[in-house]
């Protein structure tokens, strides 16, 4: 059974459960039978939480981080499941009819036994190591709206849906080897990074340093939803524009811009990254923070809890 104290801090509201997990992170999480019909969860931090056969019927777990999360036998039918984290999470025997998956992060899941029936998978990053064995799956939607399903008549056979989904990933694995060298100086959407970088990569996202990754991997630690080295489309002086950040950060709701200082970030280009270090916070991302990659790359944690003590003070 679910364990009382941790069912009461829960019910105070997200920024009181994350507040509790980042100060008791050592705490394991015992949610197992809890009755969480409906309930908001989105952006919680879920990770190596015990949610065996929970009641999440329809909950909105949106963005949550899930991340090695038991969900054995857990009732998920409905639930809202948008960018939520499932890596290496148990959903053996999980009941996911009508679930939306849209973007969820299911890489390395165990989805043994478990009932996709009717599952919204829109753009779900998955990958050879998900399990998919034995999955009870009679269609699914490629879309939010439930409009484009898949078989468009009758249903999967028994074991047809794991098969398809292997000869895709097989596919992508063999597109994927196949990339060019000269490919490997664009950013995680495709647009070029400065000339002479190196690329690094972690988790298929691409980095410019090994410190950047440093930084990516204690973000990872912590649950939240970054966005690496990505474009982002907003308001500027010339009208639409987009920006790069190295990783745009949402924590607790709140979104913040992480920049790595390294040789990159040139004296001759200072100007230009100030000018667009506005132009973020002017599109309402109120903490824009530079560290030393040095100290990123040394004390990546360190950082990484500075950095959400600054967007705690600056949309106090």
């Amino acid at each position: 059974m679910a364990n009382p104290e941790h069912l009461a801090i829960l019910r105070q509201g997200l920024e009181a459960w994350n507040k509790w997990r980042c100060e008791n992170s050592g705490v394991i999480i015992d949610l197992s039978s809890a009755n969480l019909y409906q309930a908001d969860l989105s952006f919680a931090n879920l990770y190596q939480a015990n949610l065996y056969q929970a009641n999440l019927y329809q909950a909105n777990l949106t963005g949550a981080n899930l991340i090695w999360a038991n969900l054995t036998g857990a009732n998920l039918t409905g639930a809202n499941l948008i960018w939520s984290n499932l890596t290496w999470a148990n959903l053996t025997w999980t009941n996911l009819t009508w679930a939306n998956l849209f973007m969820s992060r299911i890489i390395r899941t165990n989805f043994n036994n478990a009932n996709l029936t009717g599952a919204c998978i829109k753009d779900w990053h998955i990958n050879s190591e998900t399990n998919l064995n034995e999955v009870i799956c009679e269609y699914v939607y490629l879309d939010e709206f439930k409009t484009e399903r898949r078989p468009i008549n009758g249903n999967f056979a028994p074991g047809e849906f794991a098969s398809l989904y292997k000869k895709i990933l097989e596919n992508t694995d063999l597109i994927l080897r196949k990339t060019p060298e000269n490919d490997n100086n664009i950013n995680n959407q495709g647009i070029q990074f400065y000339s002479n970088s190196t690329i690094h990569t972690w988790e298929n996202l691409r980095f410019r340093s090994k410190t950047e990754i440093k930084i990516a991997e204690a973000l990872d630690r912590t649950g939240v939803l970054f966005v690496p080295n990505s474009l982002a489309r907003l308001n500027t002086p010339k009208g639409r524009g987009n920006k790069e950040a190295d990783f745009l950060i949402c924590y607790n709701g709140k979104w913040g811009v992480l920049e790595v200082d390294g040789p990159f970030h040139t004296a001759e280009r200072r100007v230009e990254e100030q000018e667009r270090e506005r132009i973020f916070k002017k599109n309402g991302i109120k903490v824009v923070e530079r560290f030393d990659s040095e100290r990123c790359y040394n004390n990546p944690d360190e950082v990484v809890q500075e950095f959400f003590n600054m967007i705690d003070i600056g949309y106090y």
